[in-house]
């Protein structure tokens, strides 16, 4: 799940270029058609090649293209708690899909973001004419399919969200 968020994310971002662009739309074709294979089946050497392309192509885009509100709230959120790094991007990345995509559509209709976000719609669920929101209701059907708590977080409790939003912001440096 954090390769697939790790091409969503650069893919949607204001730093996008035709060279991360390339990369992930390749990467998300992958990751769309073997994440739930490679998941299931381990001995599936089509899907884990998929996966390991995906992972690699991911690694080259966040590299040259920055990622986004998920990975902004999967860093903290992993030194605070015992959960992997890849179930809470898996976790936040419907979630974070849908702040963006509302935003973009108050501000932005039919701007290039929004229409990014539509393309990862068609690629995910294979719809030729998918809205932004599908792209994101899908991973979010993916999450459950695979096992993964959206709401939860393990060894997290309301309490530690509450004083977490009240503890001083680091100093930028």
């Amino acid at each position: 799940m954090d390769a697939l968020t790790q091409l969503i994310e650069p893919y949607v971002s204001v730093r996008a270029n035709p060279m991360t662009d390339v990369f992930c739309l390749e990467g998300i074709r992958r990751a769309a058609r073997s994440l739930r294979r490679a998941f299931r089946d381990g001995r599936d050497a089509a899907a884990r090649e998929d996966m390991s392309m995906a992972s690699l192509l991911g690694g080259l885009c966040l590299a040259n293209a920055g990622l986004g509100v998920v990975h902004g709230f999967a860093a903290p959120v992993g030194g605070m708690f015992p959960a992997p790094h890849g179930a809470v991007c898996a976790a936040v990345l419907p979630h974070g899909m849908e702040a963006n995509i509302r935003a973009l559509r108050s501000r932005a209709p039919g701007g290039e973001r929004l229409c990014r976000f539509e393309e990862v719609a068609r690629i995910l669920t294979g719809i030729a004419d998918a809205d932004a929101e599908q792209g994101a209701d899908w991973v979010r059907r993916l999450c459950l399919d695979l096992g993964i708590p959206l709401c939860a977080l393990t060894g997290s409790r309301k309490e530690m969200w509450r004083s977490s939003s009240r503890r001083p912001r680091m100093p930028a440096a």
